[in-house]
């Protein structure tokens, strides 16, 4: 039976990764294969696969939404300058592509999770990369690797907050505790990340001999070990002062503050410019002819009302309170079963601010309304194409999840897989709770979904093998932010932006590896604490 369970897993990698289908296909024939086990072997009701499947195609539509609005951000942006213009101002912090990853890809990608959340980040922050020069597919594995660790805090520490609710002993001190202690674990996976993310862009995409590729590593990693110790480093008295509702964001904006200004004044950063995989169609010089005469905060302006509306919405509660209770698409009790729903508030939803986005890119760059047309057309008709991967990903998903609705007295399959497992590992649990938080993550698609369902069994396997259960449960919040890069519709909406469409499978395969190096380390340092305790 658990191989059956695990089969939700392991047939879109073996699709995706193995079959190199795309999505659409390879998720289509996945969701088929755990419907049928779902009925056969879990003896899930036929009624509540029907509404699992309603669930996530209404999912899946919420998902199209915050694409719209991203792709069709862009698509103005571009049509203004203001893009080409951003470009420039990046470059005169550095041109050099590594410190451009770890400005875009590490900073500012976790100042953006900690207000957004929900996979908004990296379909922001892909093209943005895409305009510096790096080629689409770098762009995406970069985007979707930086939006990791940050994860674990999410938008306003949702996936602590609302994650952890499920475990019996669920409090505000609970909370923290788990916070601190991730902050502490960050201390060596935020350095680590900084700089393997530079690692990955260097030996994954660079145009360097293999001993070249080590000596741009070993220049870059003084500075990009900074940063990722100064973000740390913050994250860990923020947690400990204000709590983990802000730490995200204001990390990111520390980390994002600290790096512009050291790598402006050449403080760490190497003395050479790397550039060994930037697109030739894409030259600083045919930006500064077109659009230098624009100012930078214009350029900016339309991420800044982005982020200004999307703070307002998410901690000023009477405006959250309206956002959420004005024109609400929720579906609760799909079928008249009570335990399968699905919410989208859209107004609240990150796609319409996104789309407030577009309306200031233009009203700036004082553009017609009729320049909604042509970004408008392309965004709708990227969407569409993007939900036939996105409809069998999410139908799969809830399946996945609501197959705990049987007649044969099974758990769920993630329950199911996360009991398994525990059974055969005891004390050396803390090794593989980070995986269990991973798979959780990699079929649900969010770091939250994957705590709510699994954190209680996290906190049971604890205490009965006598492990620290807060210690376990970090590990299962760092592990679900790991899993997170790899959850197909995260991998197909970032895969869209940067005009990937129908080729999320390569993106798949160069995300595995450095998933599994990332994972790998948590579990060492899960290990590490066996150690210690023994």
């Amino acid at each position: 039976m658990i191989l059956l369970a695990l089969l939700a897993i392991i047939a879109p990698l073996v699709l995706l990764v193995g079959f190199r289908l795309p999505a659409r296909v390879g998720m289509s024939i996945s969701a088929i294969i755990v419907t049928l086990i779902a009925f056969a072997a879990w003896q899930m009701t036929p009624l509540a696969i029907a509404a699992s499947t309603l669930q996530g195609i209404h999912r899946a539509l919420t998902i199209g939404l915050i694409l719209f609005g991203a792709i069709m951000l862009v698509k103005t942006m571009q049509s203004t300058g203001a893009m080409d213009r951003i470009k420039l101002g990046l470059h005169a912090i550095s041109p050099d592509m590594r410190v451009q990853t770890v400005v875009v890809a590490f900073c500012f990608i976790a100042l953006l999770e900690g207000i957004s959340g929900f996979g908004t980040p990296a379909i922001i922050v892909a093209p943005l990369l895409v305009v510096l020069g790096f080629k689409p597919i770098a762009a995406a594995v970069l985007a979707l690797l930086g939006d990791t660790m940050a994860c674990t805090f999410g938008a306003v520490a949702t996936p602590l907050i609302v994650g952890l609710e499920n475990v019996p002993i669920y409090s505000k001190e609970l909370v923290t505790l788990v916070a601190a202690q991730v902050t502490l674990f960050d201390l060596i996976i935020a350095p680590l990340l900084a700089l393997g993310l530079v690692a990955v862009l260097i030996f994954s995409f660079g145009n360097q001999t293999t001993h070249q590729k080590w000596k741009s590593l070993a220049q870059i990693a003084p500075w990009a070990t900074f940063i990722g110790l100064v973000h740390a480093a913050s994250a860990l008295v923020l947690v400990q002062t204000i709590g983990p509702e802000f730490t995200s964001i204001i990390a990111g904006a520390i980390s994002l503050s600290v790096a512009a200004v050291t790598a402006r004044n050449g403080w760490l950063t190497p003395t050479t410019i790397w550039r060994h995989h930037a697109d030739p169609d894409h030259t600083v010089e045919e930006v500064t002819k077109t659009t230098a005469h624009m100012p930078l905060s214009h350029a900016w302006l339309p991420y800044v009302v982005v982020i200004i509306l999307l703070l307002a919405s998410r901690l000023i509660e009477p405006f959250k309170q309206w956002l959420i209770t004005t024109l609400d698409a929720s579906w609760p009790a799909i079928l008249g079963v009570e335990s399968i729903s699905s919410t989208w508030n859209i107004l609240y939803s990150p796609g319409i601010v996104l789309l407030v986005g577009v309306i200031a890119a233009i009203v700036i760059a004082r553009k017609p309304l009729s320049s909604f047309a042509a970004p408008a057309t392309d965004a709708l008709k990227s969407t569409v194409l993007a939900l036939s991967a996105l409809i069998p990903t999410l139908i799969l998903v809830q399946v996945f999840t609501n197959s705990g609705i049987n007649t044969s007295g099974l758990s769920a399959m993630p329950l199911y897989i996360a009991e398994t497992f525990a059974s055969g590992f005891n004390s050396l649990w803390l090794v593989v709770a980070p995986l269990l938080g991973a798979i959780g993550a990699l079929i649900a698609g969010s770091a939250t979904v994957s705590t709510l369902t699994i954190a209680p069994v996290q906190y049971s396997i604890a205490l009965d093998a006598g492990l620290p259960f807060v210690v376990v449960l970090a590990l299962q919040m760092i592990g679900a932010a790991a899993g997170n890069a790899l959850a197909i519709h995260n991998v197909v909406a970032t895969s869209v932006v940067v005009g990937l469409m129908h080729r999320e499978n390569i993106v798949m395969r160069r995300l595995f590896i450095p998933t599994l190096v990332y994972l790998g380390i948590t579990a060492l340092i899960g290990f590490g604490v066996y150690i210690i305790m023994s």
